[in-house]
């Protein structure tokens, strides 16, 4: 049978990797997702944790990144690595029978990475760089990327990803890595596995081997309200408003009354939702469409709701989005809120105006 959610510890002495296993149909292969604290985007120089993402799973000691991939599809399976605001997410998807050998590979990847120059120069800076202009090429993406600049400045405030604007050499992804790649900030959740025999090759494993340093406990973020940027870009336009919130739960039911209260459209696509974080929260609306007057409609539309709408009203829709019953918290909206326009702003009402 196969483990239910629970968090496990490993055995390997005095090292505070956590592991944990979720269970898995027999017919799904298995994945093991390996999370770094402190290595997301908010923790280093602008695009530096990117990079640090786009580094992984090319050469160890042991093997080349031609090697770990060319093995990685013989035995079925596959690696990919992403940056989140607060941590850098390895993944491995595999043959459940494979795992000890998806272990190592990762193992070896976190604890023993050879960062060398021309791979930075000719994969993992490129390689960023593109990941960055196809990501911002979408107005909405490029809007709530700046949403997090103004809203936070610095910390979750940072991009997401590479943009060029700064230079960074090995030696920064090399000490970014290792003030990161500690045993407390590693989680590992196995999917389809059976646990004891995860802790095992964990324990087995370089994993074992990673140094041991403090807690690093996360830091409530600062934030600011009353900003507006506008950026203008071909295409579509997207307008997004949004601000920090203390209470997600709650703001879940701010998000579902602004949806239920917009008339339907064919052209539009809205989106409203909570962003929750290590040290915050972040609510947004968002709406993008070819028509730019839509846009200008939309957000004028939740601008004003935001303002006046009795969102108890909408209490048994937030118990099924949240779980549990919200409606009877106080849900205060802020007096004021950051916007951002990207696309064709002049059609898009100044904040002042909304």
């Amino acid at each position: 049978m196969f483990s239910k959610s629970v968090r496990h510890f490993s055995t390997s002495a005095a090292r505070a990797v956590s592991i944990k296993t979720v269970p898995g149909s027999a017919e799904s292969v298995s994945t093991l997702r390996v999370s770094i604290k402190n290595a997301g985007s908010k923790s280093a120089p602008a695009g530096l944790a990117h990079l640090l993402a786009t580094s992984t799973f090319l050469d160890t000691p042991e093997k080349s990144a031609l090697r770990l991939k060319r093995e990685a599809e013989l035995v079925g399976g596959e690696y990919s690595a992403e940056v989140t605001r607060d941590a850098l997410v390895l993944k491995a998807t595999f043959l459940k029978e494979s795992l000890p050998f998806f272990v190592n590979s990762l193992a070896s990847t976190v604890a023993q990475s050879s960062f060398k120059p021309h791979q930075l120069a000719e994969i993992a800076a490129p390689f960023a760089s593109f990941v960055h202009q196809t990501k911002t090429a979408c107005p909405k993406f490029k809007a709530l990327e700046e949403l997090h600049a103004v809203t936070y400045r610095s910390g979750l405030g940072l991009p997401l990803y590479f943009d060029g604007s700064k230079t960074f050499e090995v030696s920064d992804i090399a000490t970014f890595a290792k003030s990161a790649f500690q045993s407390e900030n590693v989680e590992i959740v196995g999917e389809n596995v059976e646990s004891a025999d995860l802790e095992k090759f964990v324990s087995e494993s370089a994993f074992a081997t990673l140094p041991t340093g403090n807690t690093v406990v996360a830091q409530k973020q600062q934030t600011f309200s009353g900003a507006e940027s506008r950026i203008r870009q071909a295409g579509k336009t997207s307008a997004v408003i949004g601000f920090a919130v203390e209470d997600a739960d709650a703001f879940e039911l701010v998000a579902a009354g602004l949806l239920s209260n917009l008339p339907e459209s064919i052209t539009a696509s809205v989106e409203s939702k909570v962003l929750s974080y290590e040290g915050s929260n972040l609510f947004y609306f968002a709406v993008t469409s070819t028509n730019a007057a839509e846009v200008a409609q939309f957000i004028t539309t939740a601008a004003k709701d935001l303002k006046s709408v009795d969102f108890s009203k909408y209490s048994k829709l937030a118990s099924a989005l949240a779980e549990k019953e919200v409606a009877s918290k106080q849900v205060s909206v802020p007096n004021d809120y950051n916007l951002v326009v990207v696309g064709d702003i002049d059609a898009v009402p100044l904040k002042s105006e909304l």
